[in-house]
């Protein structure tokens, strides 16, 4: 997370719609058919829709809040942080005082709201709930960021294990630490860097990403049609014993709000970003909807409970989606699926441990005379924890269930709220004064405090619901 506000380089609305697409459809979307599973073919198809339109919600919320940050910018009635060139957000290197804008200056204005800078979630936390709020949400971040940094360490060792089983006297789950040391030692040491992913690495996640997505669809498709799926009668349509497990999930599958000013700021015609955004959420529902109900139909019934690593028999759905094909017969595409993750997984570990680091050390004043020992120090502390995770469990659904349940409720639903509540306060004050009509256009059209009010006592329900729900699996299981 970068403190400039530098938009950088524009792009037009198809590639934004394909940006946020991808960002959103990550490694949670391989943890939904499980979850799917348990709560059951209707509830989970509705259950998923709701927490969608409320992610999409959200979404409107930030929008309306980076507007509103850029008016406050233009007009002068808040500061931001200047940065060097290795920055996170909020990073005290300096500030940089804005130009006032007089009032006839406004009326020959196109328009105050729009989004020309780029102002990171951090810093809106700074301008709009001052430093106390701009604390808790960088905790909230590093909360998230460990888990998902935990669910890359699980992930990308399990697939690896997948494809080669265990070697002669080793077992599978030796095999598998194995594959964590080696994770460790060749992927880790790059998180003491500092780098940007390239374009052709971006394009290359994309791709295989959405490969293995739809991939998986059709395969599934086709052992339906084969006959070997499972009856209707055979499958859970209702089941709100399962719900819980599907909430986590069902959060991290649909996140994208801590990176969204990122993606907006460069888009080239804001004018119809609300039906971009809704565009995105529609398609990405229905995809996540398909993968999910042909998994269910294609393993749903199936009482083997886990695949091979080689050709052979299907098995009941797996906690990492991929897993389900490991014993496709024809191994070019089991051993694709299978290592998915680690394509994917393996070169965003390294990026996302630098952004903990960063906020880790924005966060933590601490050897701030020692800038060579610092990076390294804060570097261990962000990467060691994840693998002493890793090598405490392999239970990647319990992980994105606790990220998504926890953090990312406060990521996706909490801090928004805040935010929309703070920004509208500050800037009706600034109105006041300032004696400005413009309206806001990028406005949300949820953001009547019924909404925000309605949201965070969903929070507070679906909180409980998910402490509800891992206690009773630790005291039952």
């Amino acid at each position: 997370m970068v403190a400039n506000t530098d938009a950088g380089a524009s792009y037009s609305s198809p590639i934004a719609f394909a940006y946020i697409f991808n960002l959103i459809v990550g490694v949670g979307a391989l943890a939904l058919p499980i979850g799917f599973s348990d709560a059951g073919l209707i509830l989970g198809a509705i259950f998923l829709a709701i927490m969608g339109f409320l992610a999409f919600v959200t979404v409107t919320w930030i929008n309306e809040v980076q507007a509103t940050a850029n008016a406050l910018l233009v007009l002068g009635e808040t500061k931001i942080r200047s940065s060097g060139s290795e920055r996170t957000s909020g990073t005290p290197s300096g500030e940089e005082s804005l130009r006032l804008v007089a009032n006839e200056e406004l009326e020959m204005s196109p328009d105050l709201f729009e989004i020309k800078q780029r102002v990171e979630f951090g810093l809106l936390s700074e301008i709009f709930l001052g430093p106390i709020g701009q604390k808790i949400f960088y905790g909230i971040l590093v909360i998230y960021l460990y888990g998902d940094l935990s669910i890359y360490a699980v992930a990308i060792p399990t697939s690896l294990q997948a494809v080669t089983g265990g070697w002669w006297i080793f077992t599978d789950r030796t095999v598998y630490y194995f594959y964590l040391a080696i994770f460790t030692i060749c992927i880790v040491p790059f998180s003491f860097f500092n780098f940007q992913k390239t374009k052709y690495l971006q394009l290359f996640t994309i791709g295989t990403r959405n490969t293995a997505l739809f991939t998986m669809i059709i395969l599934a498709v086709i052992f339906i049609s084969e006959g070997e799926g499972a009856h209707a009668r055979d499958l859970r349509w209702f089941d709100f014993a399962g719900l819980p497990s599907l909430f986590g999930v069902s959060v991290y599958a649909f996140m994208c709000h801590h990176s969204l000013p990122s993606l907006i700021t460069p888009i080239q015609n804001k004018k119809k970003l609300f039906p971009l955004l809704l565009g995105d959420f529609v398609g990405i529902y229905f995809v996540y909807t398909l993968l999910c109900v042909t998994a269910l139909f294609a393993f749903g019934s199936i009482a083997h409970p886990a695949c091979g690593n080689i050709p052979g028999p299907a098995c009941h759905i797996q906690k990492l989606y991929t897993l389900n094909f490991s014993s496709y017969n024809f191994r070019p595409i089991a051993i694709f699926l299978t290592l998915f993750p680690l394509f994917t997984l393996s070169s965003n570990f390294p990026l996302i441990s630098i952004t903990l680091r960063n906020n880790l050390m924005l966060l933590i004043p601490l050897l701030e005379n020692y800038p060579r020992l610092r990076p390294i120090i804060f570097g261990l502390a962000a990467t060691m924890p994840p693998i002493g995770i890793a090598f405490a469990t392999d239970n990647v659904d319990f992980l994105v269930n606790i990220t998504g349940s926890y953090a990312g409720l406060g990521i996706m639903f909490v801090m928004p709220a805040f935010l929309l509540l703070y920004s509208r306060r500050k800037m009706e004050s600034v109105r006041t004064l300032r004696e400005i009509s413009m309206k806001n256009h990028h406005a949300s059209p949820f953001g009547h405090k019924a909404w925000i009010y309605a949201i965070l006592a969903i929070s507070v329900a679906c909180l409980g619901l998910a402490t509800f729900n891992i206690i009773w699996k630790f005291t039952h299981h």
